[in-house]
């Protein structure tokens, strides 16, 4: 019985005397960002216009892009705008809630395919 009890005392000491752990760093909380900033902007302007792929078919490249960011759609306008050296696709959709989208697509490289100047 002596043996246990000293043997708890040493333990007892042991701990008493155990250098004691940091406290962690405060972890920085991040600033609240609007949400506004995380849309997804892409294909909303001709500096986030989509580009299309030289290979294929670029009308179906183009709705199956708009029907996999929007859903079930119905074109509204068409145009080809150029901006510098680049030129566009410019569609304008409808979706079923009668809201209204348009997307810019980037054809520079396609043009460049077909020779136009």
């Amino acid at each position: 019985m002596t043996r246990s009890l000293a043997v708890l005392m040493l333990a007892s000491l042991a701990c008493a005397h155990a250098t004691p752990t940091p406290a962690p760093a405060p972890v920085a909380t991040p600033a609240p960002v609007p949400a506004a900033a995380l849309q997804d902007r892409y294909g909303d302007s001709t500096e986030t216009a989509v580009t299309v792929p030289v290979e294929g078919d670029e009308v179906k490249f183009e709705n199956e892009w708009m029907f996999d960011r929007f859903g079930r759609f119905r074109r509204l306008k068409f145009a080809v705008a150029h901006a510098g050296d680049r030129h566009y696709d410019v569609i304008t959709i409808e979706l079923p809630d009668h809201s209204e989208h348009t997307v810019y697509f980037d054809i520079t490289d396609l043009w460049v395919k077909w020779g136009k100047p």
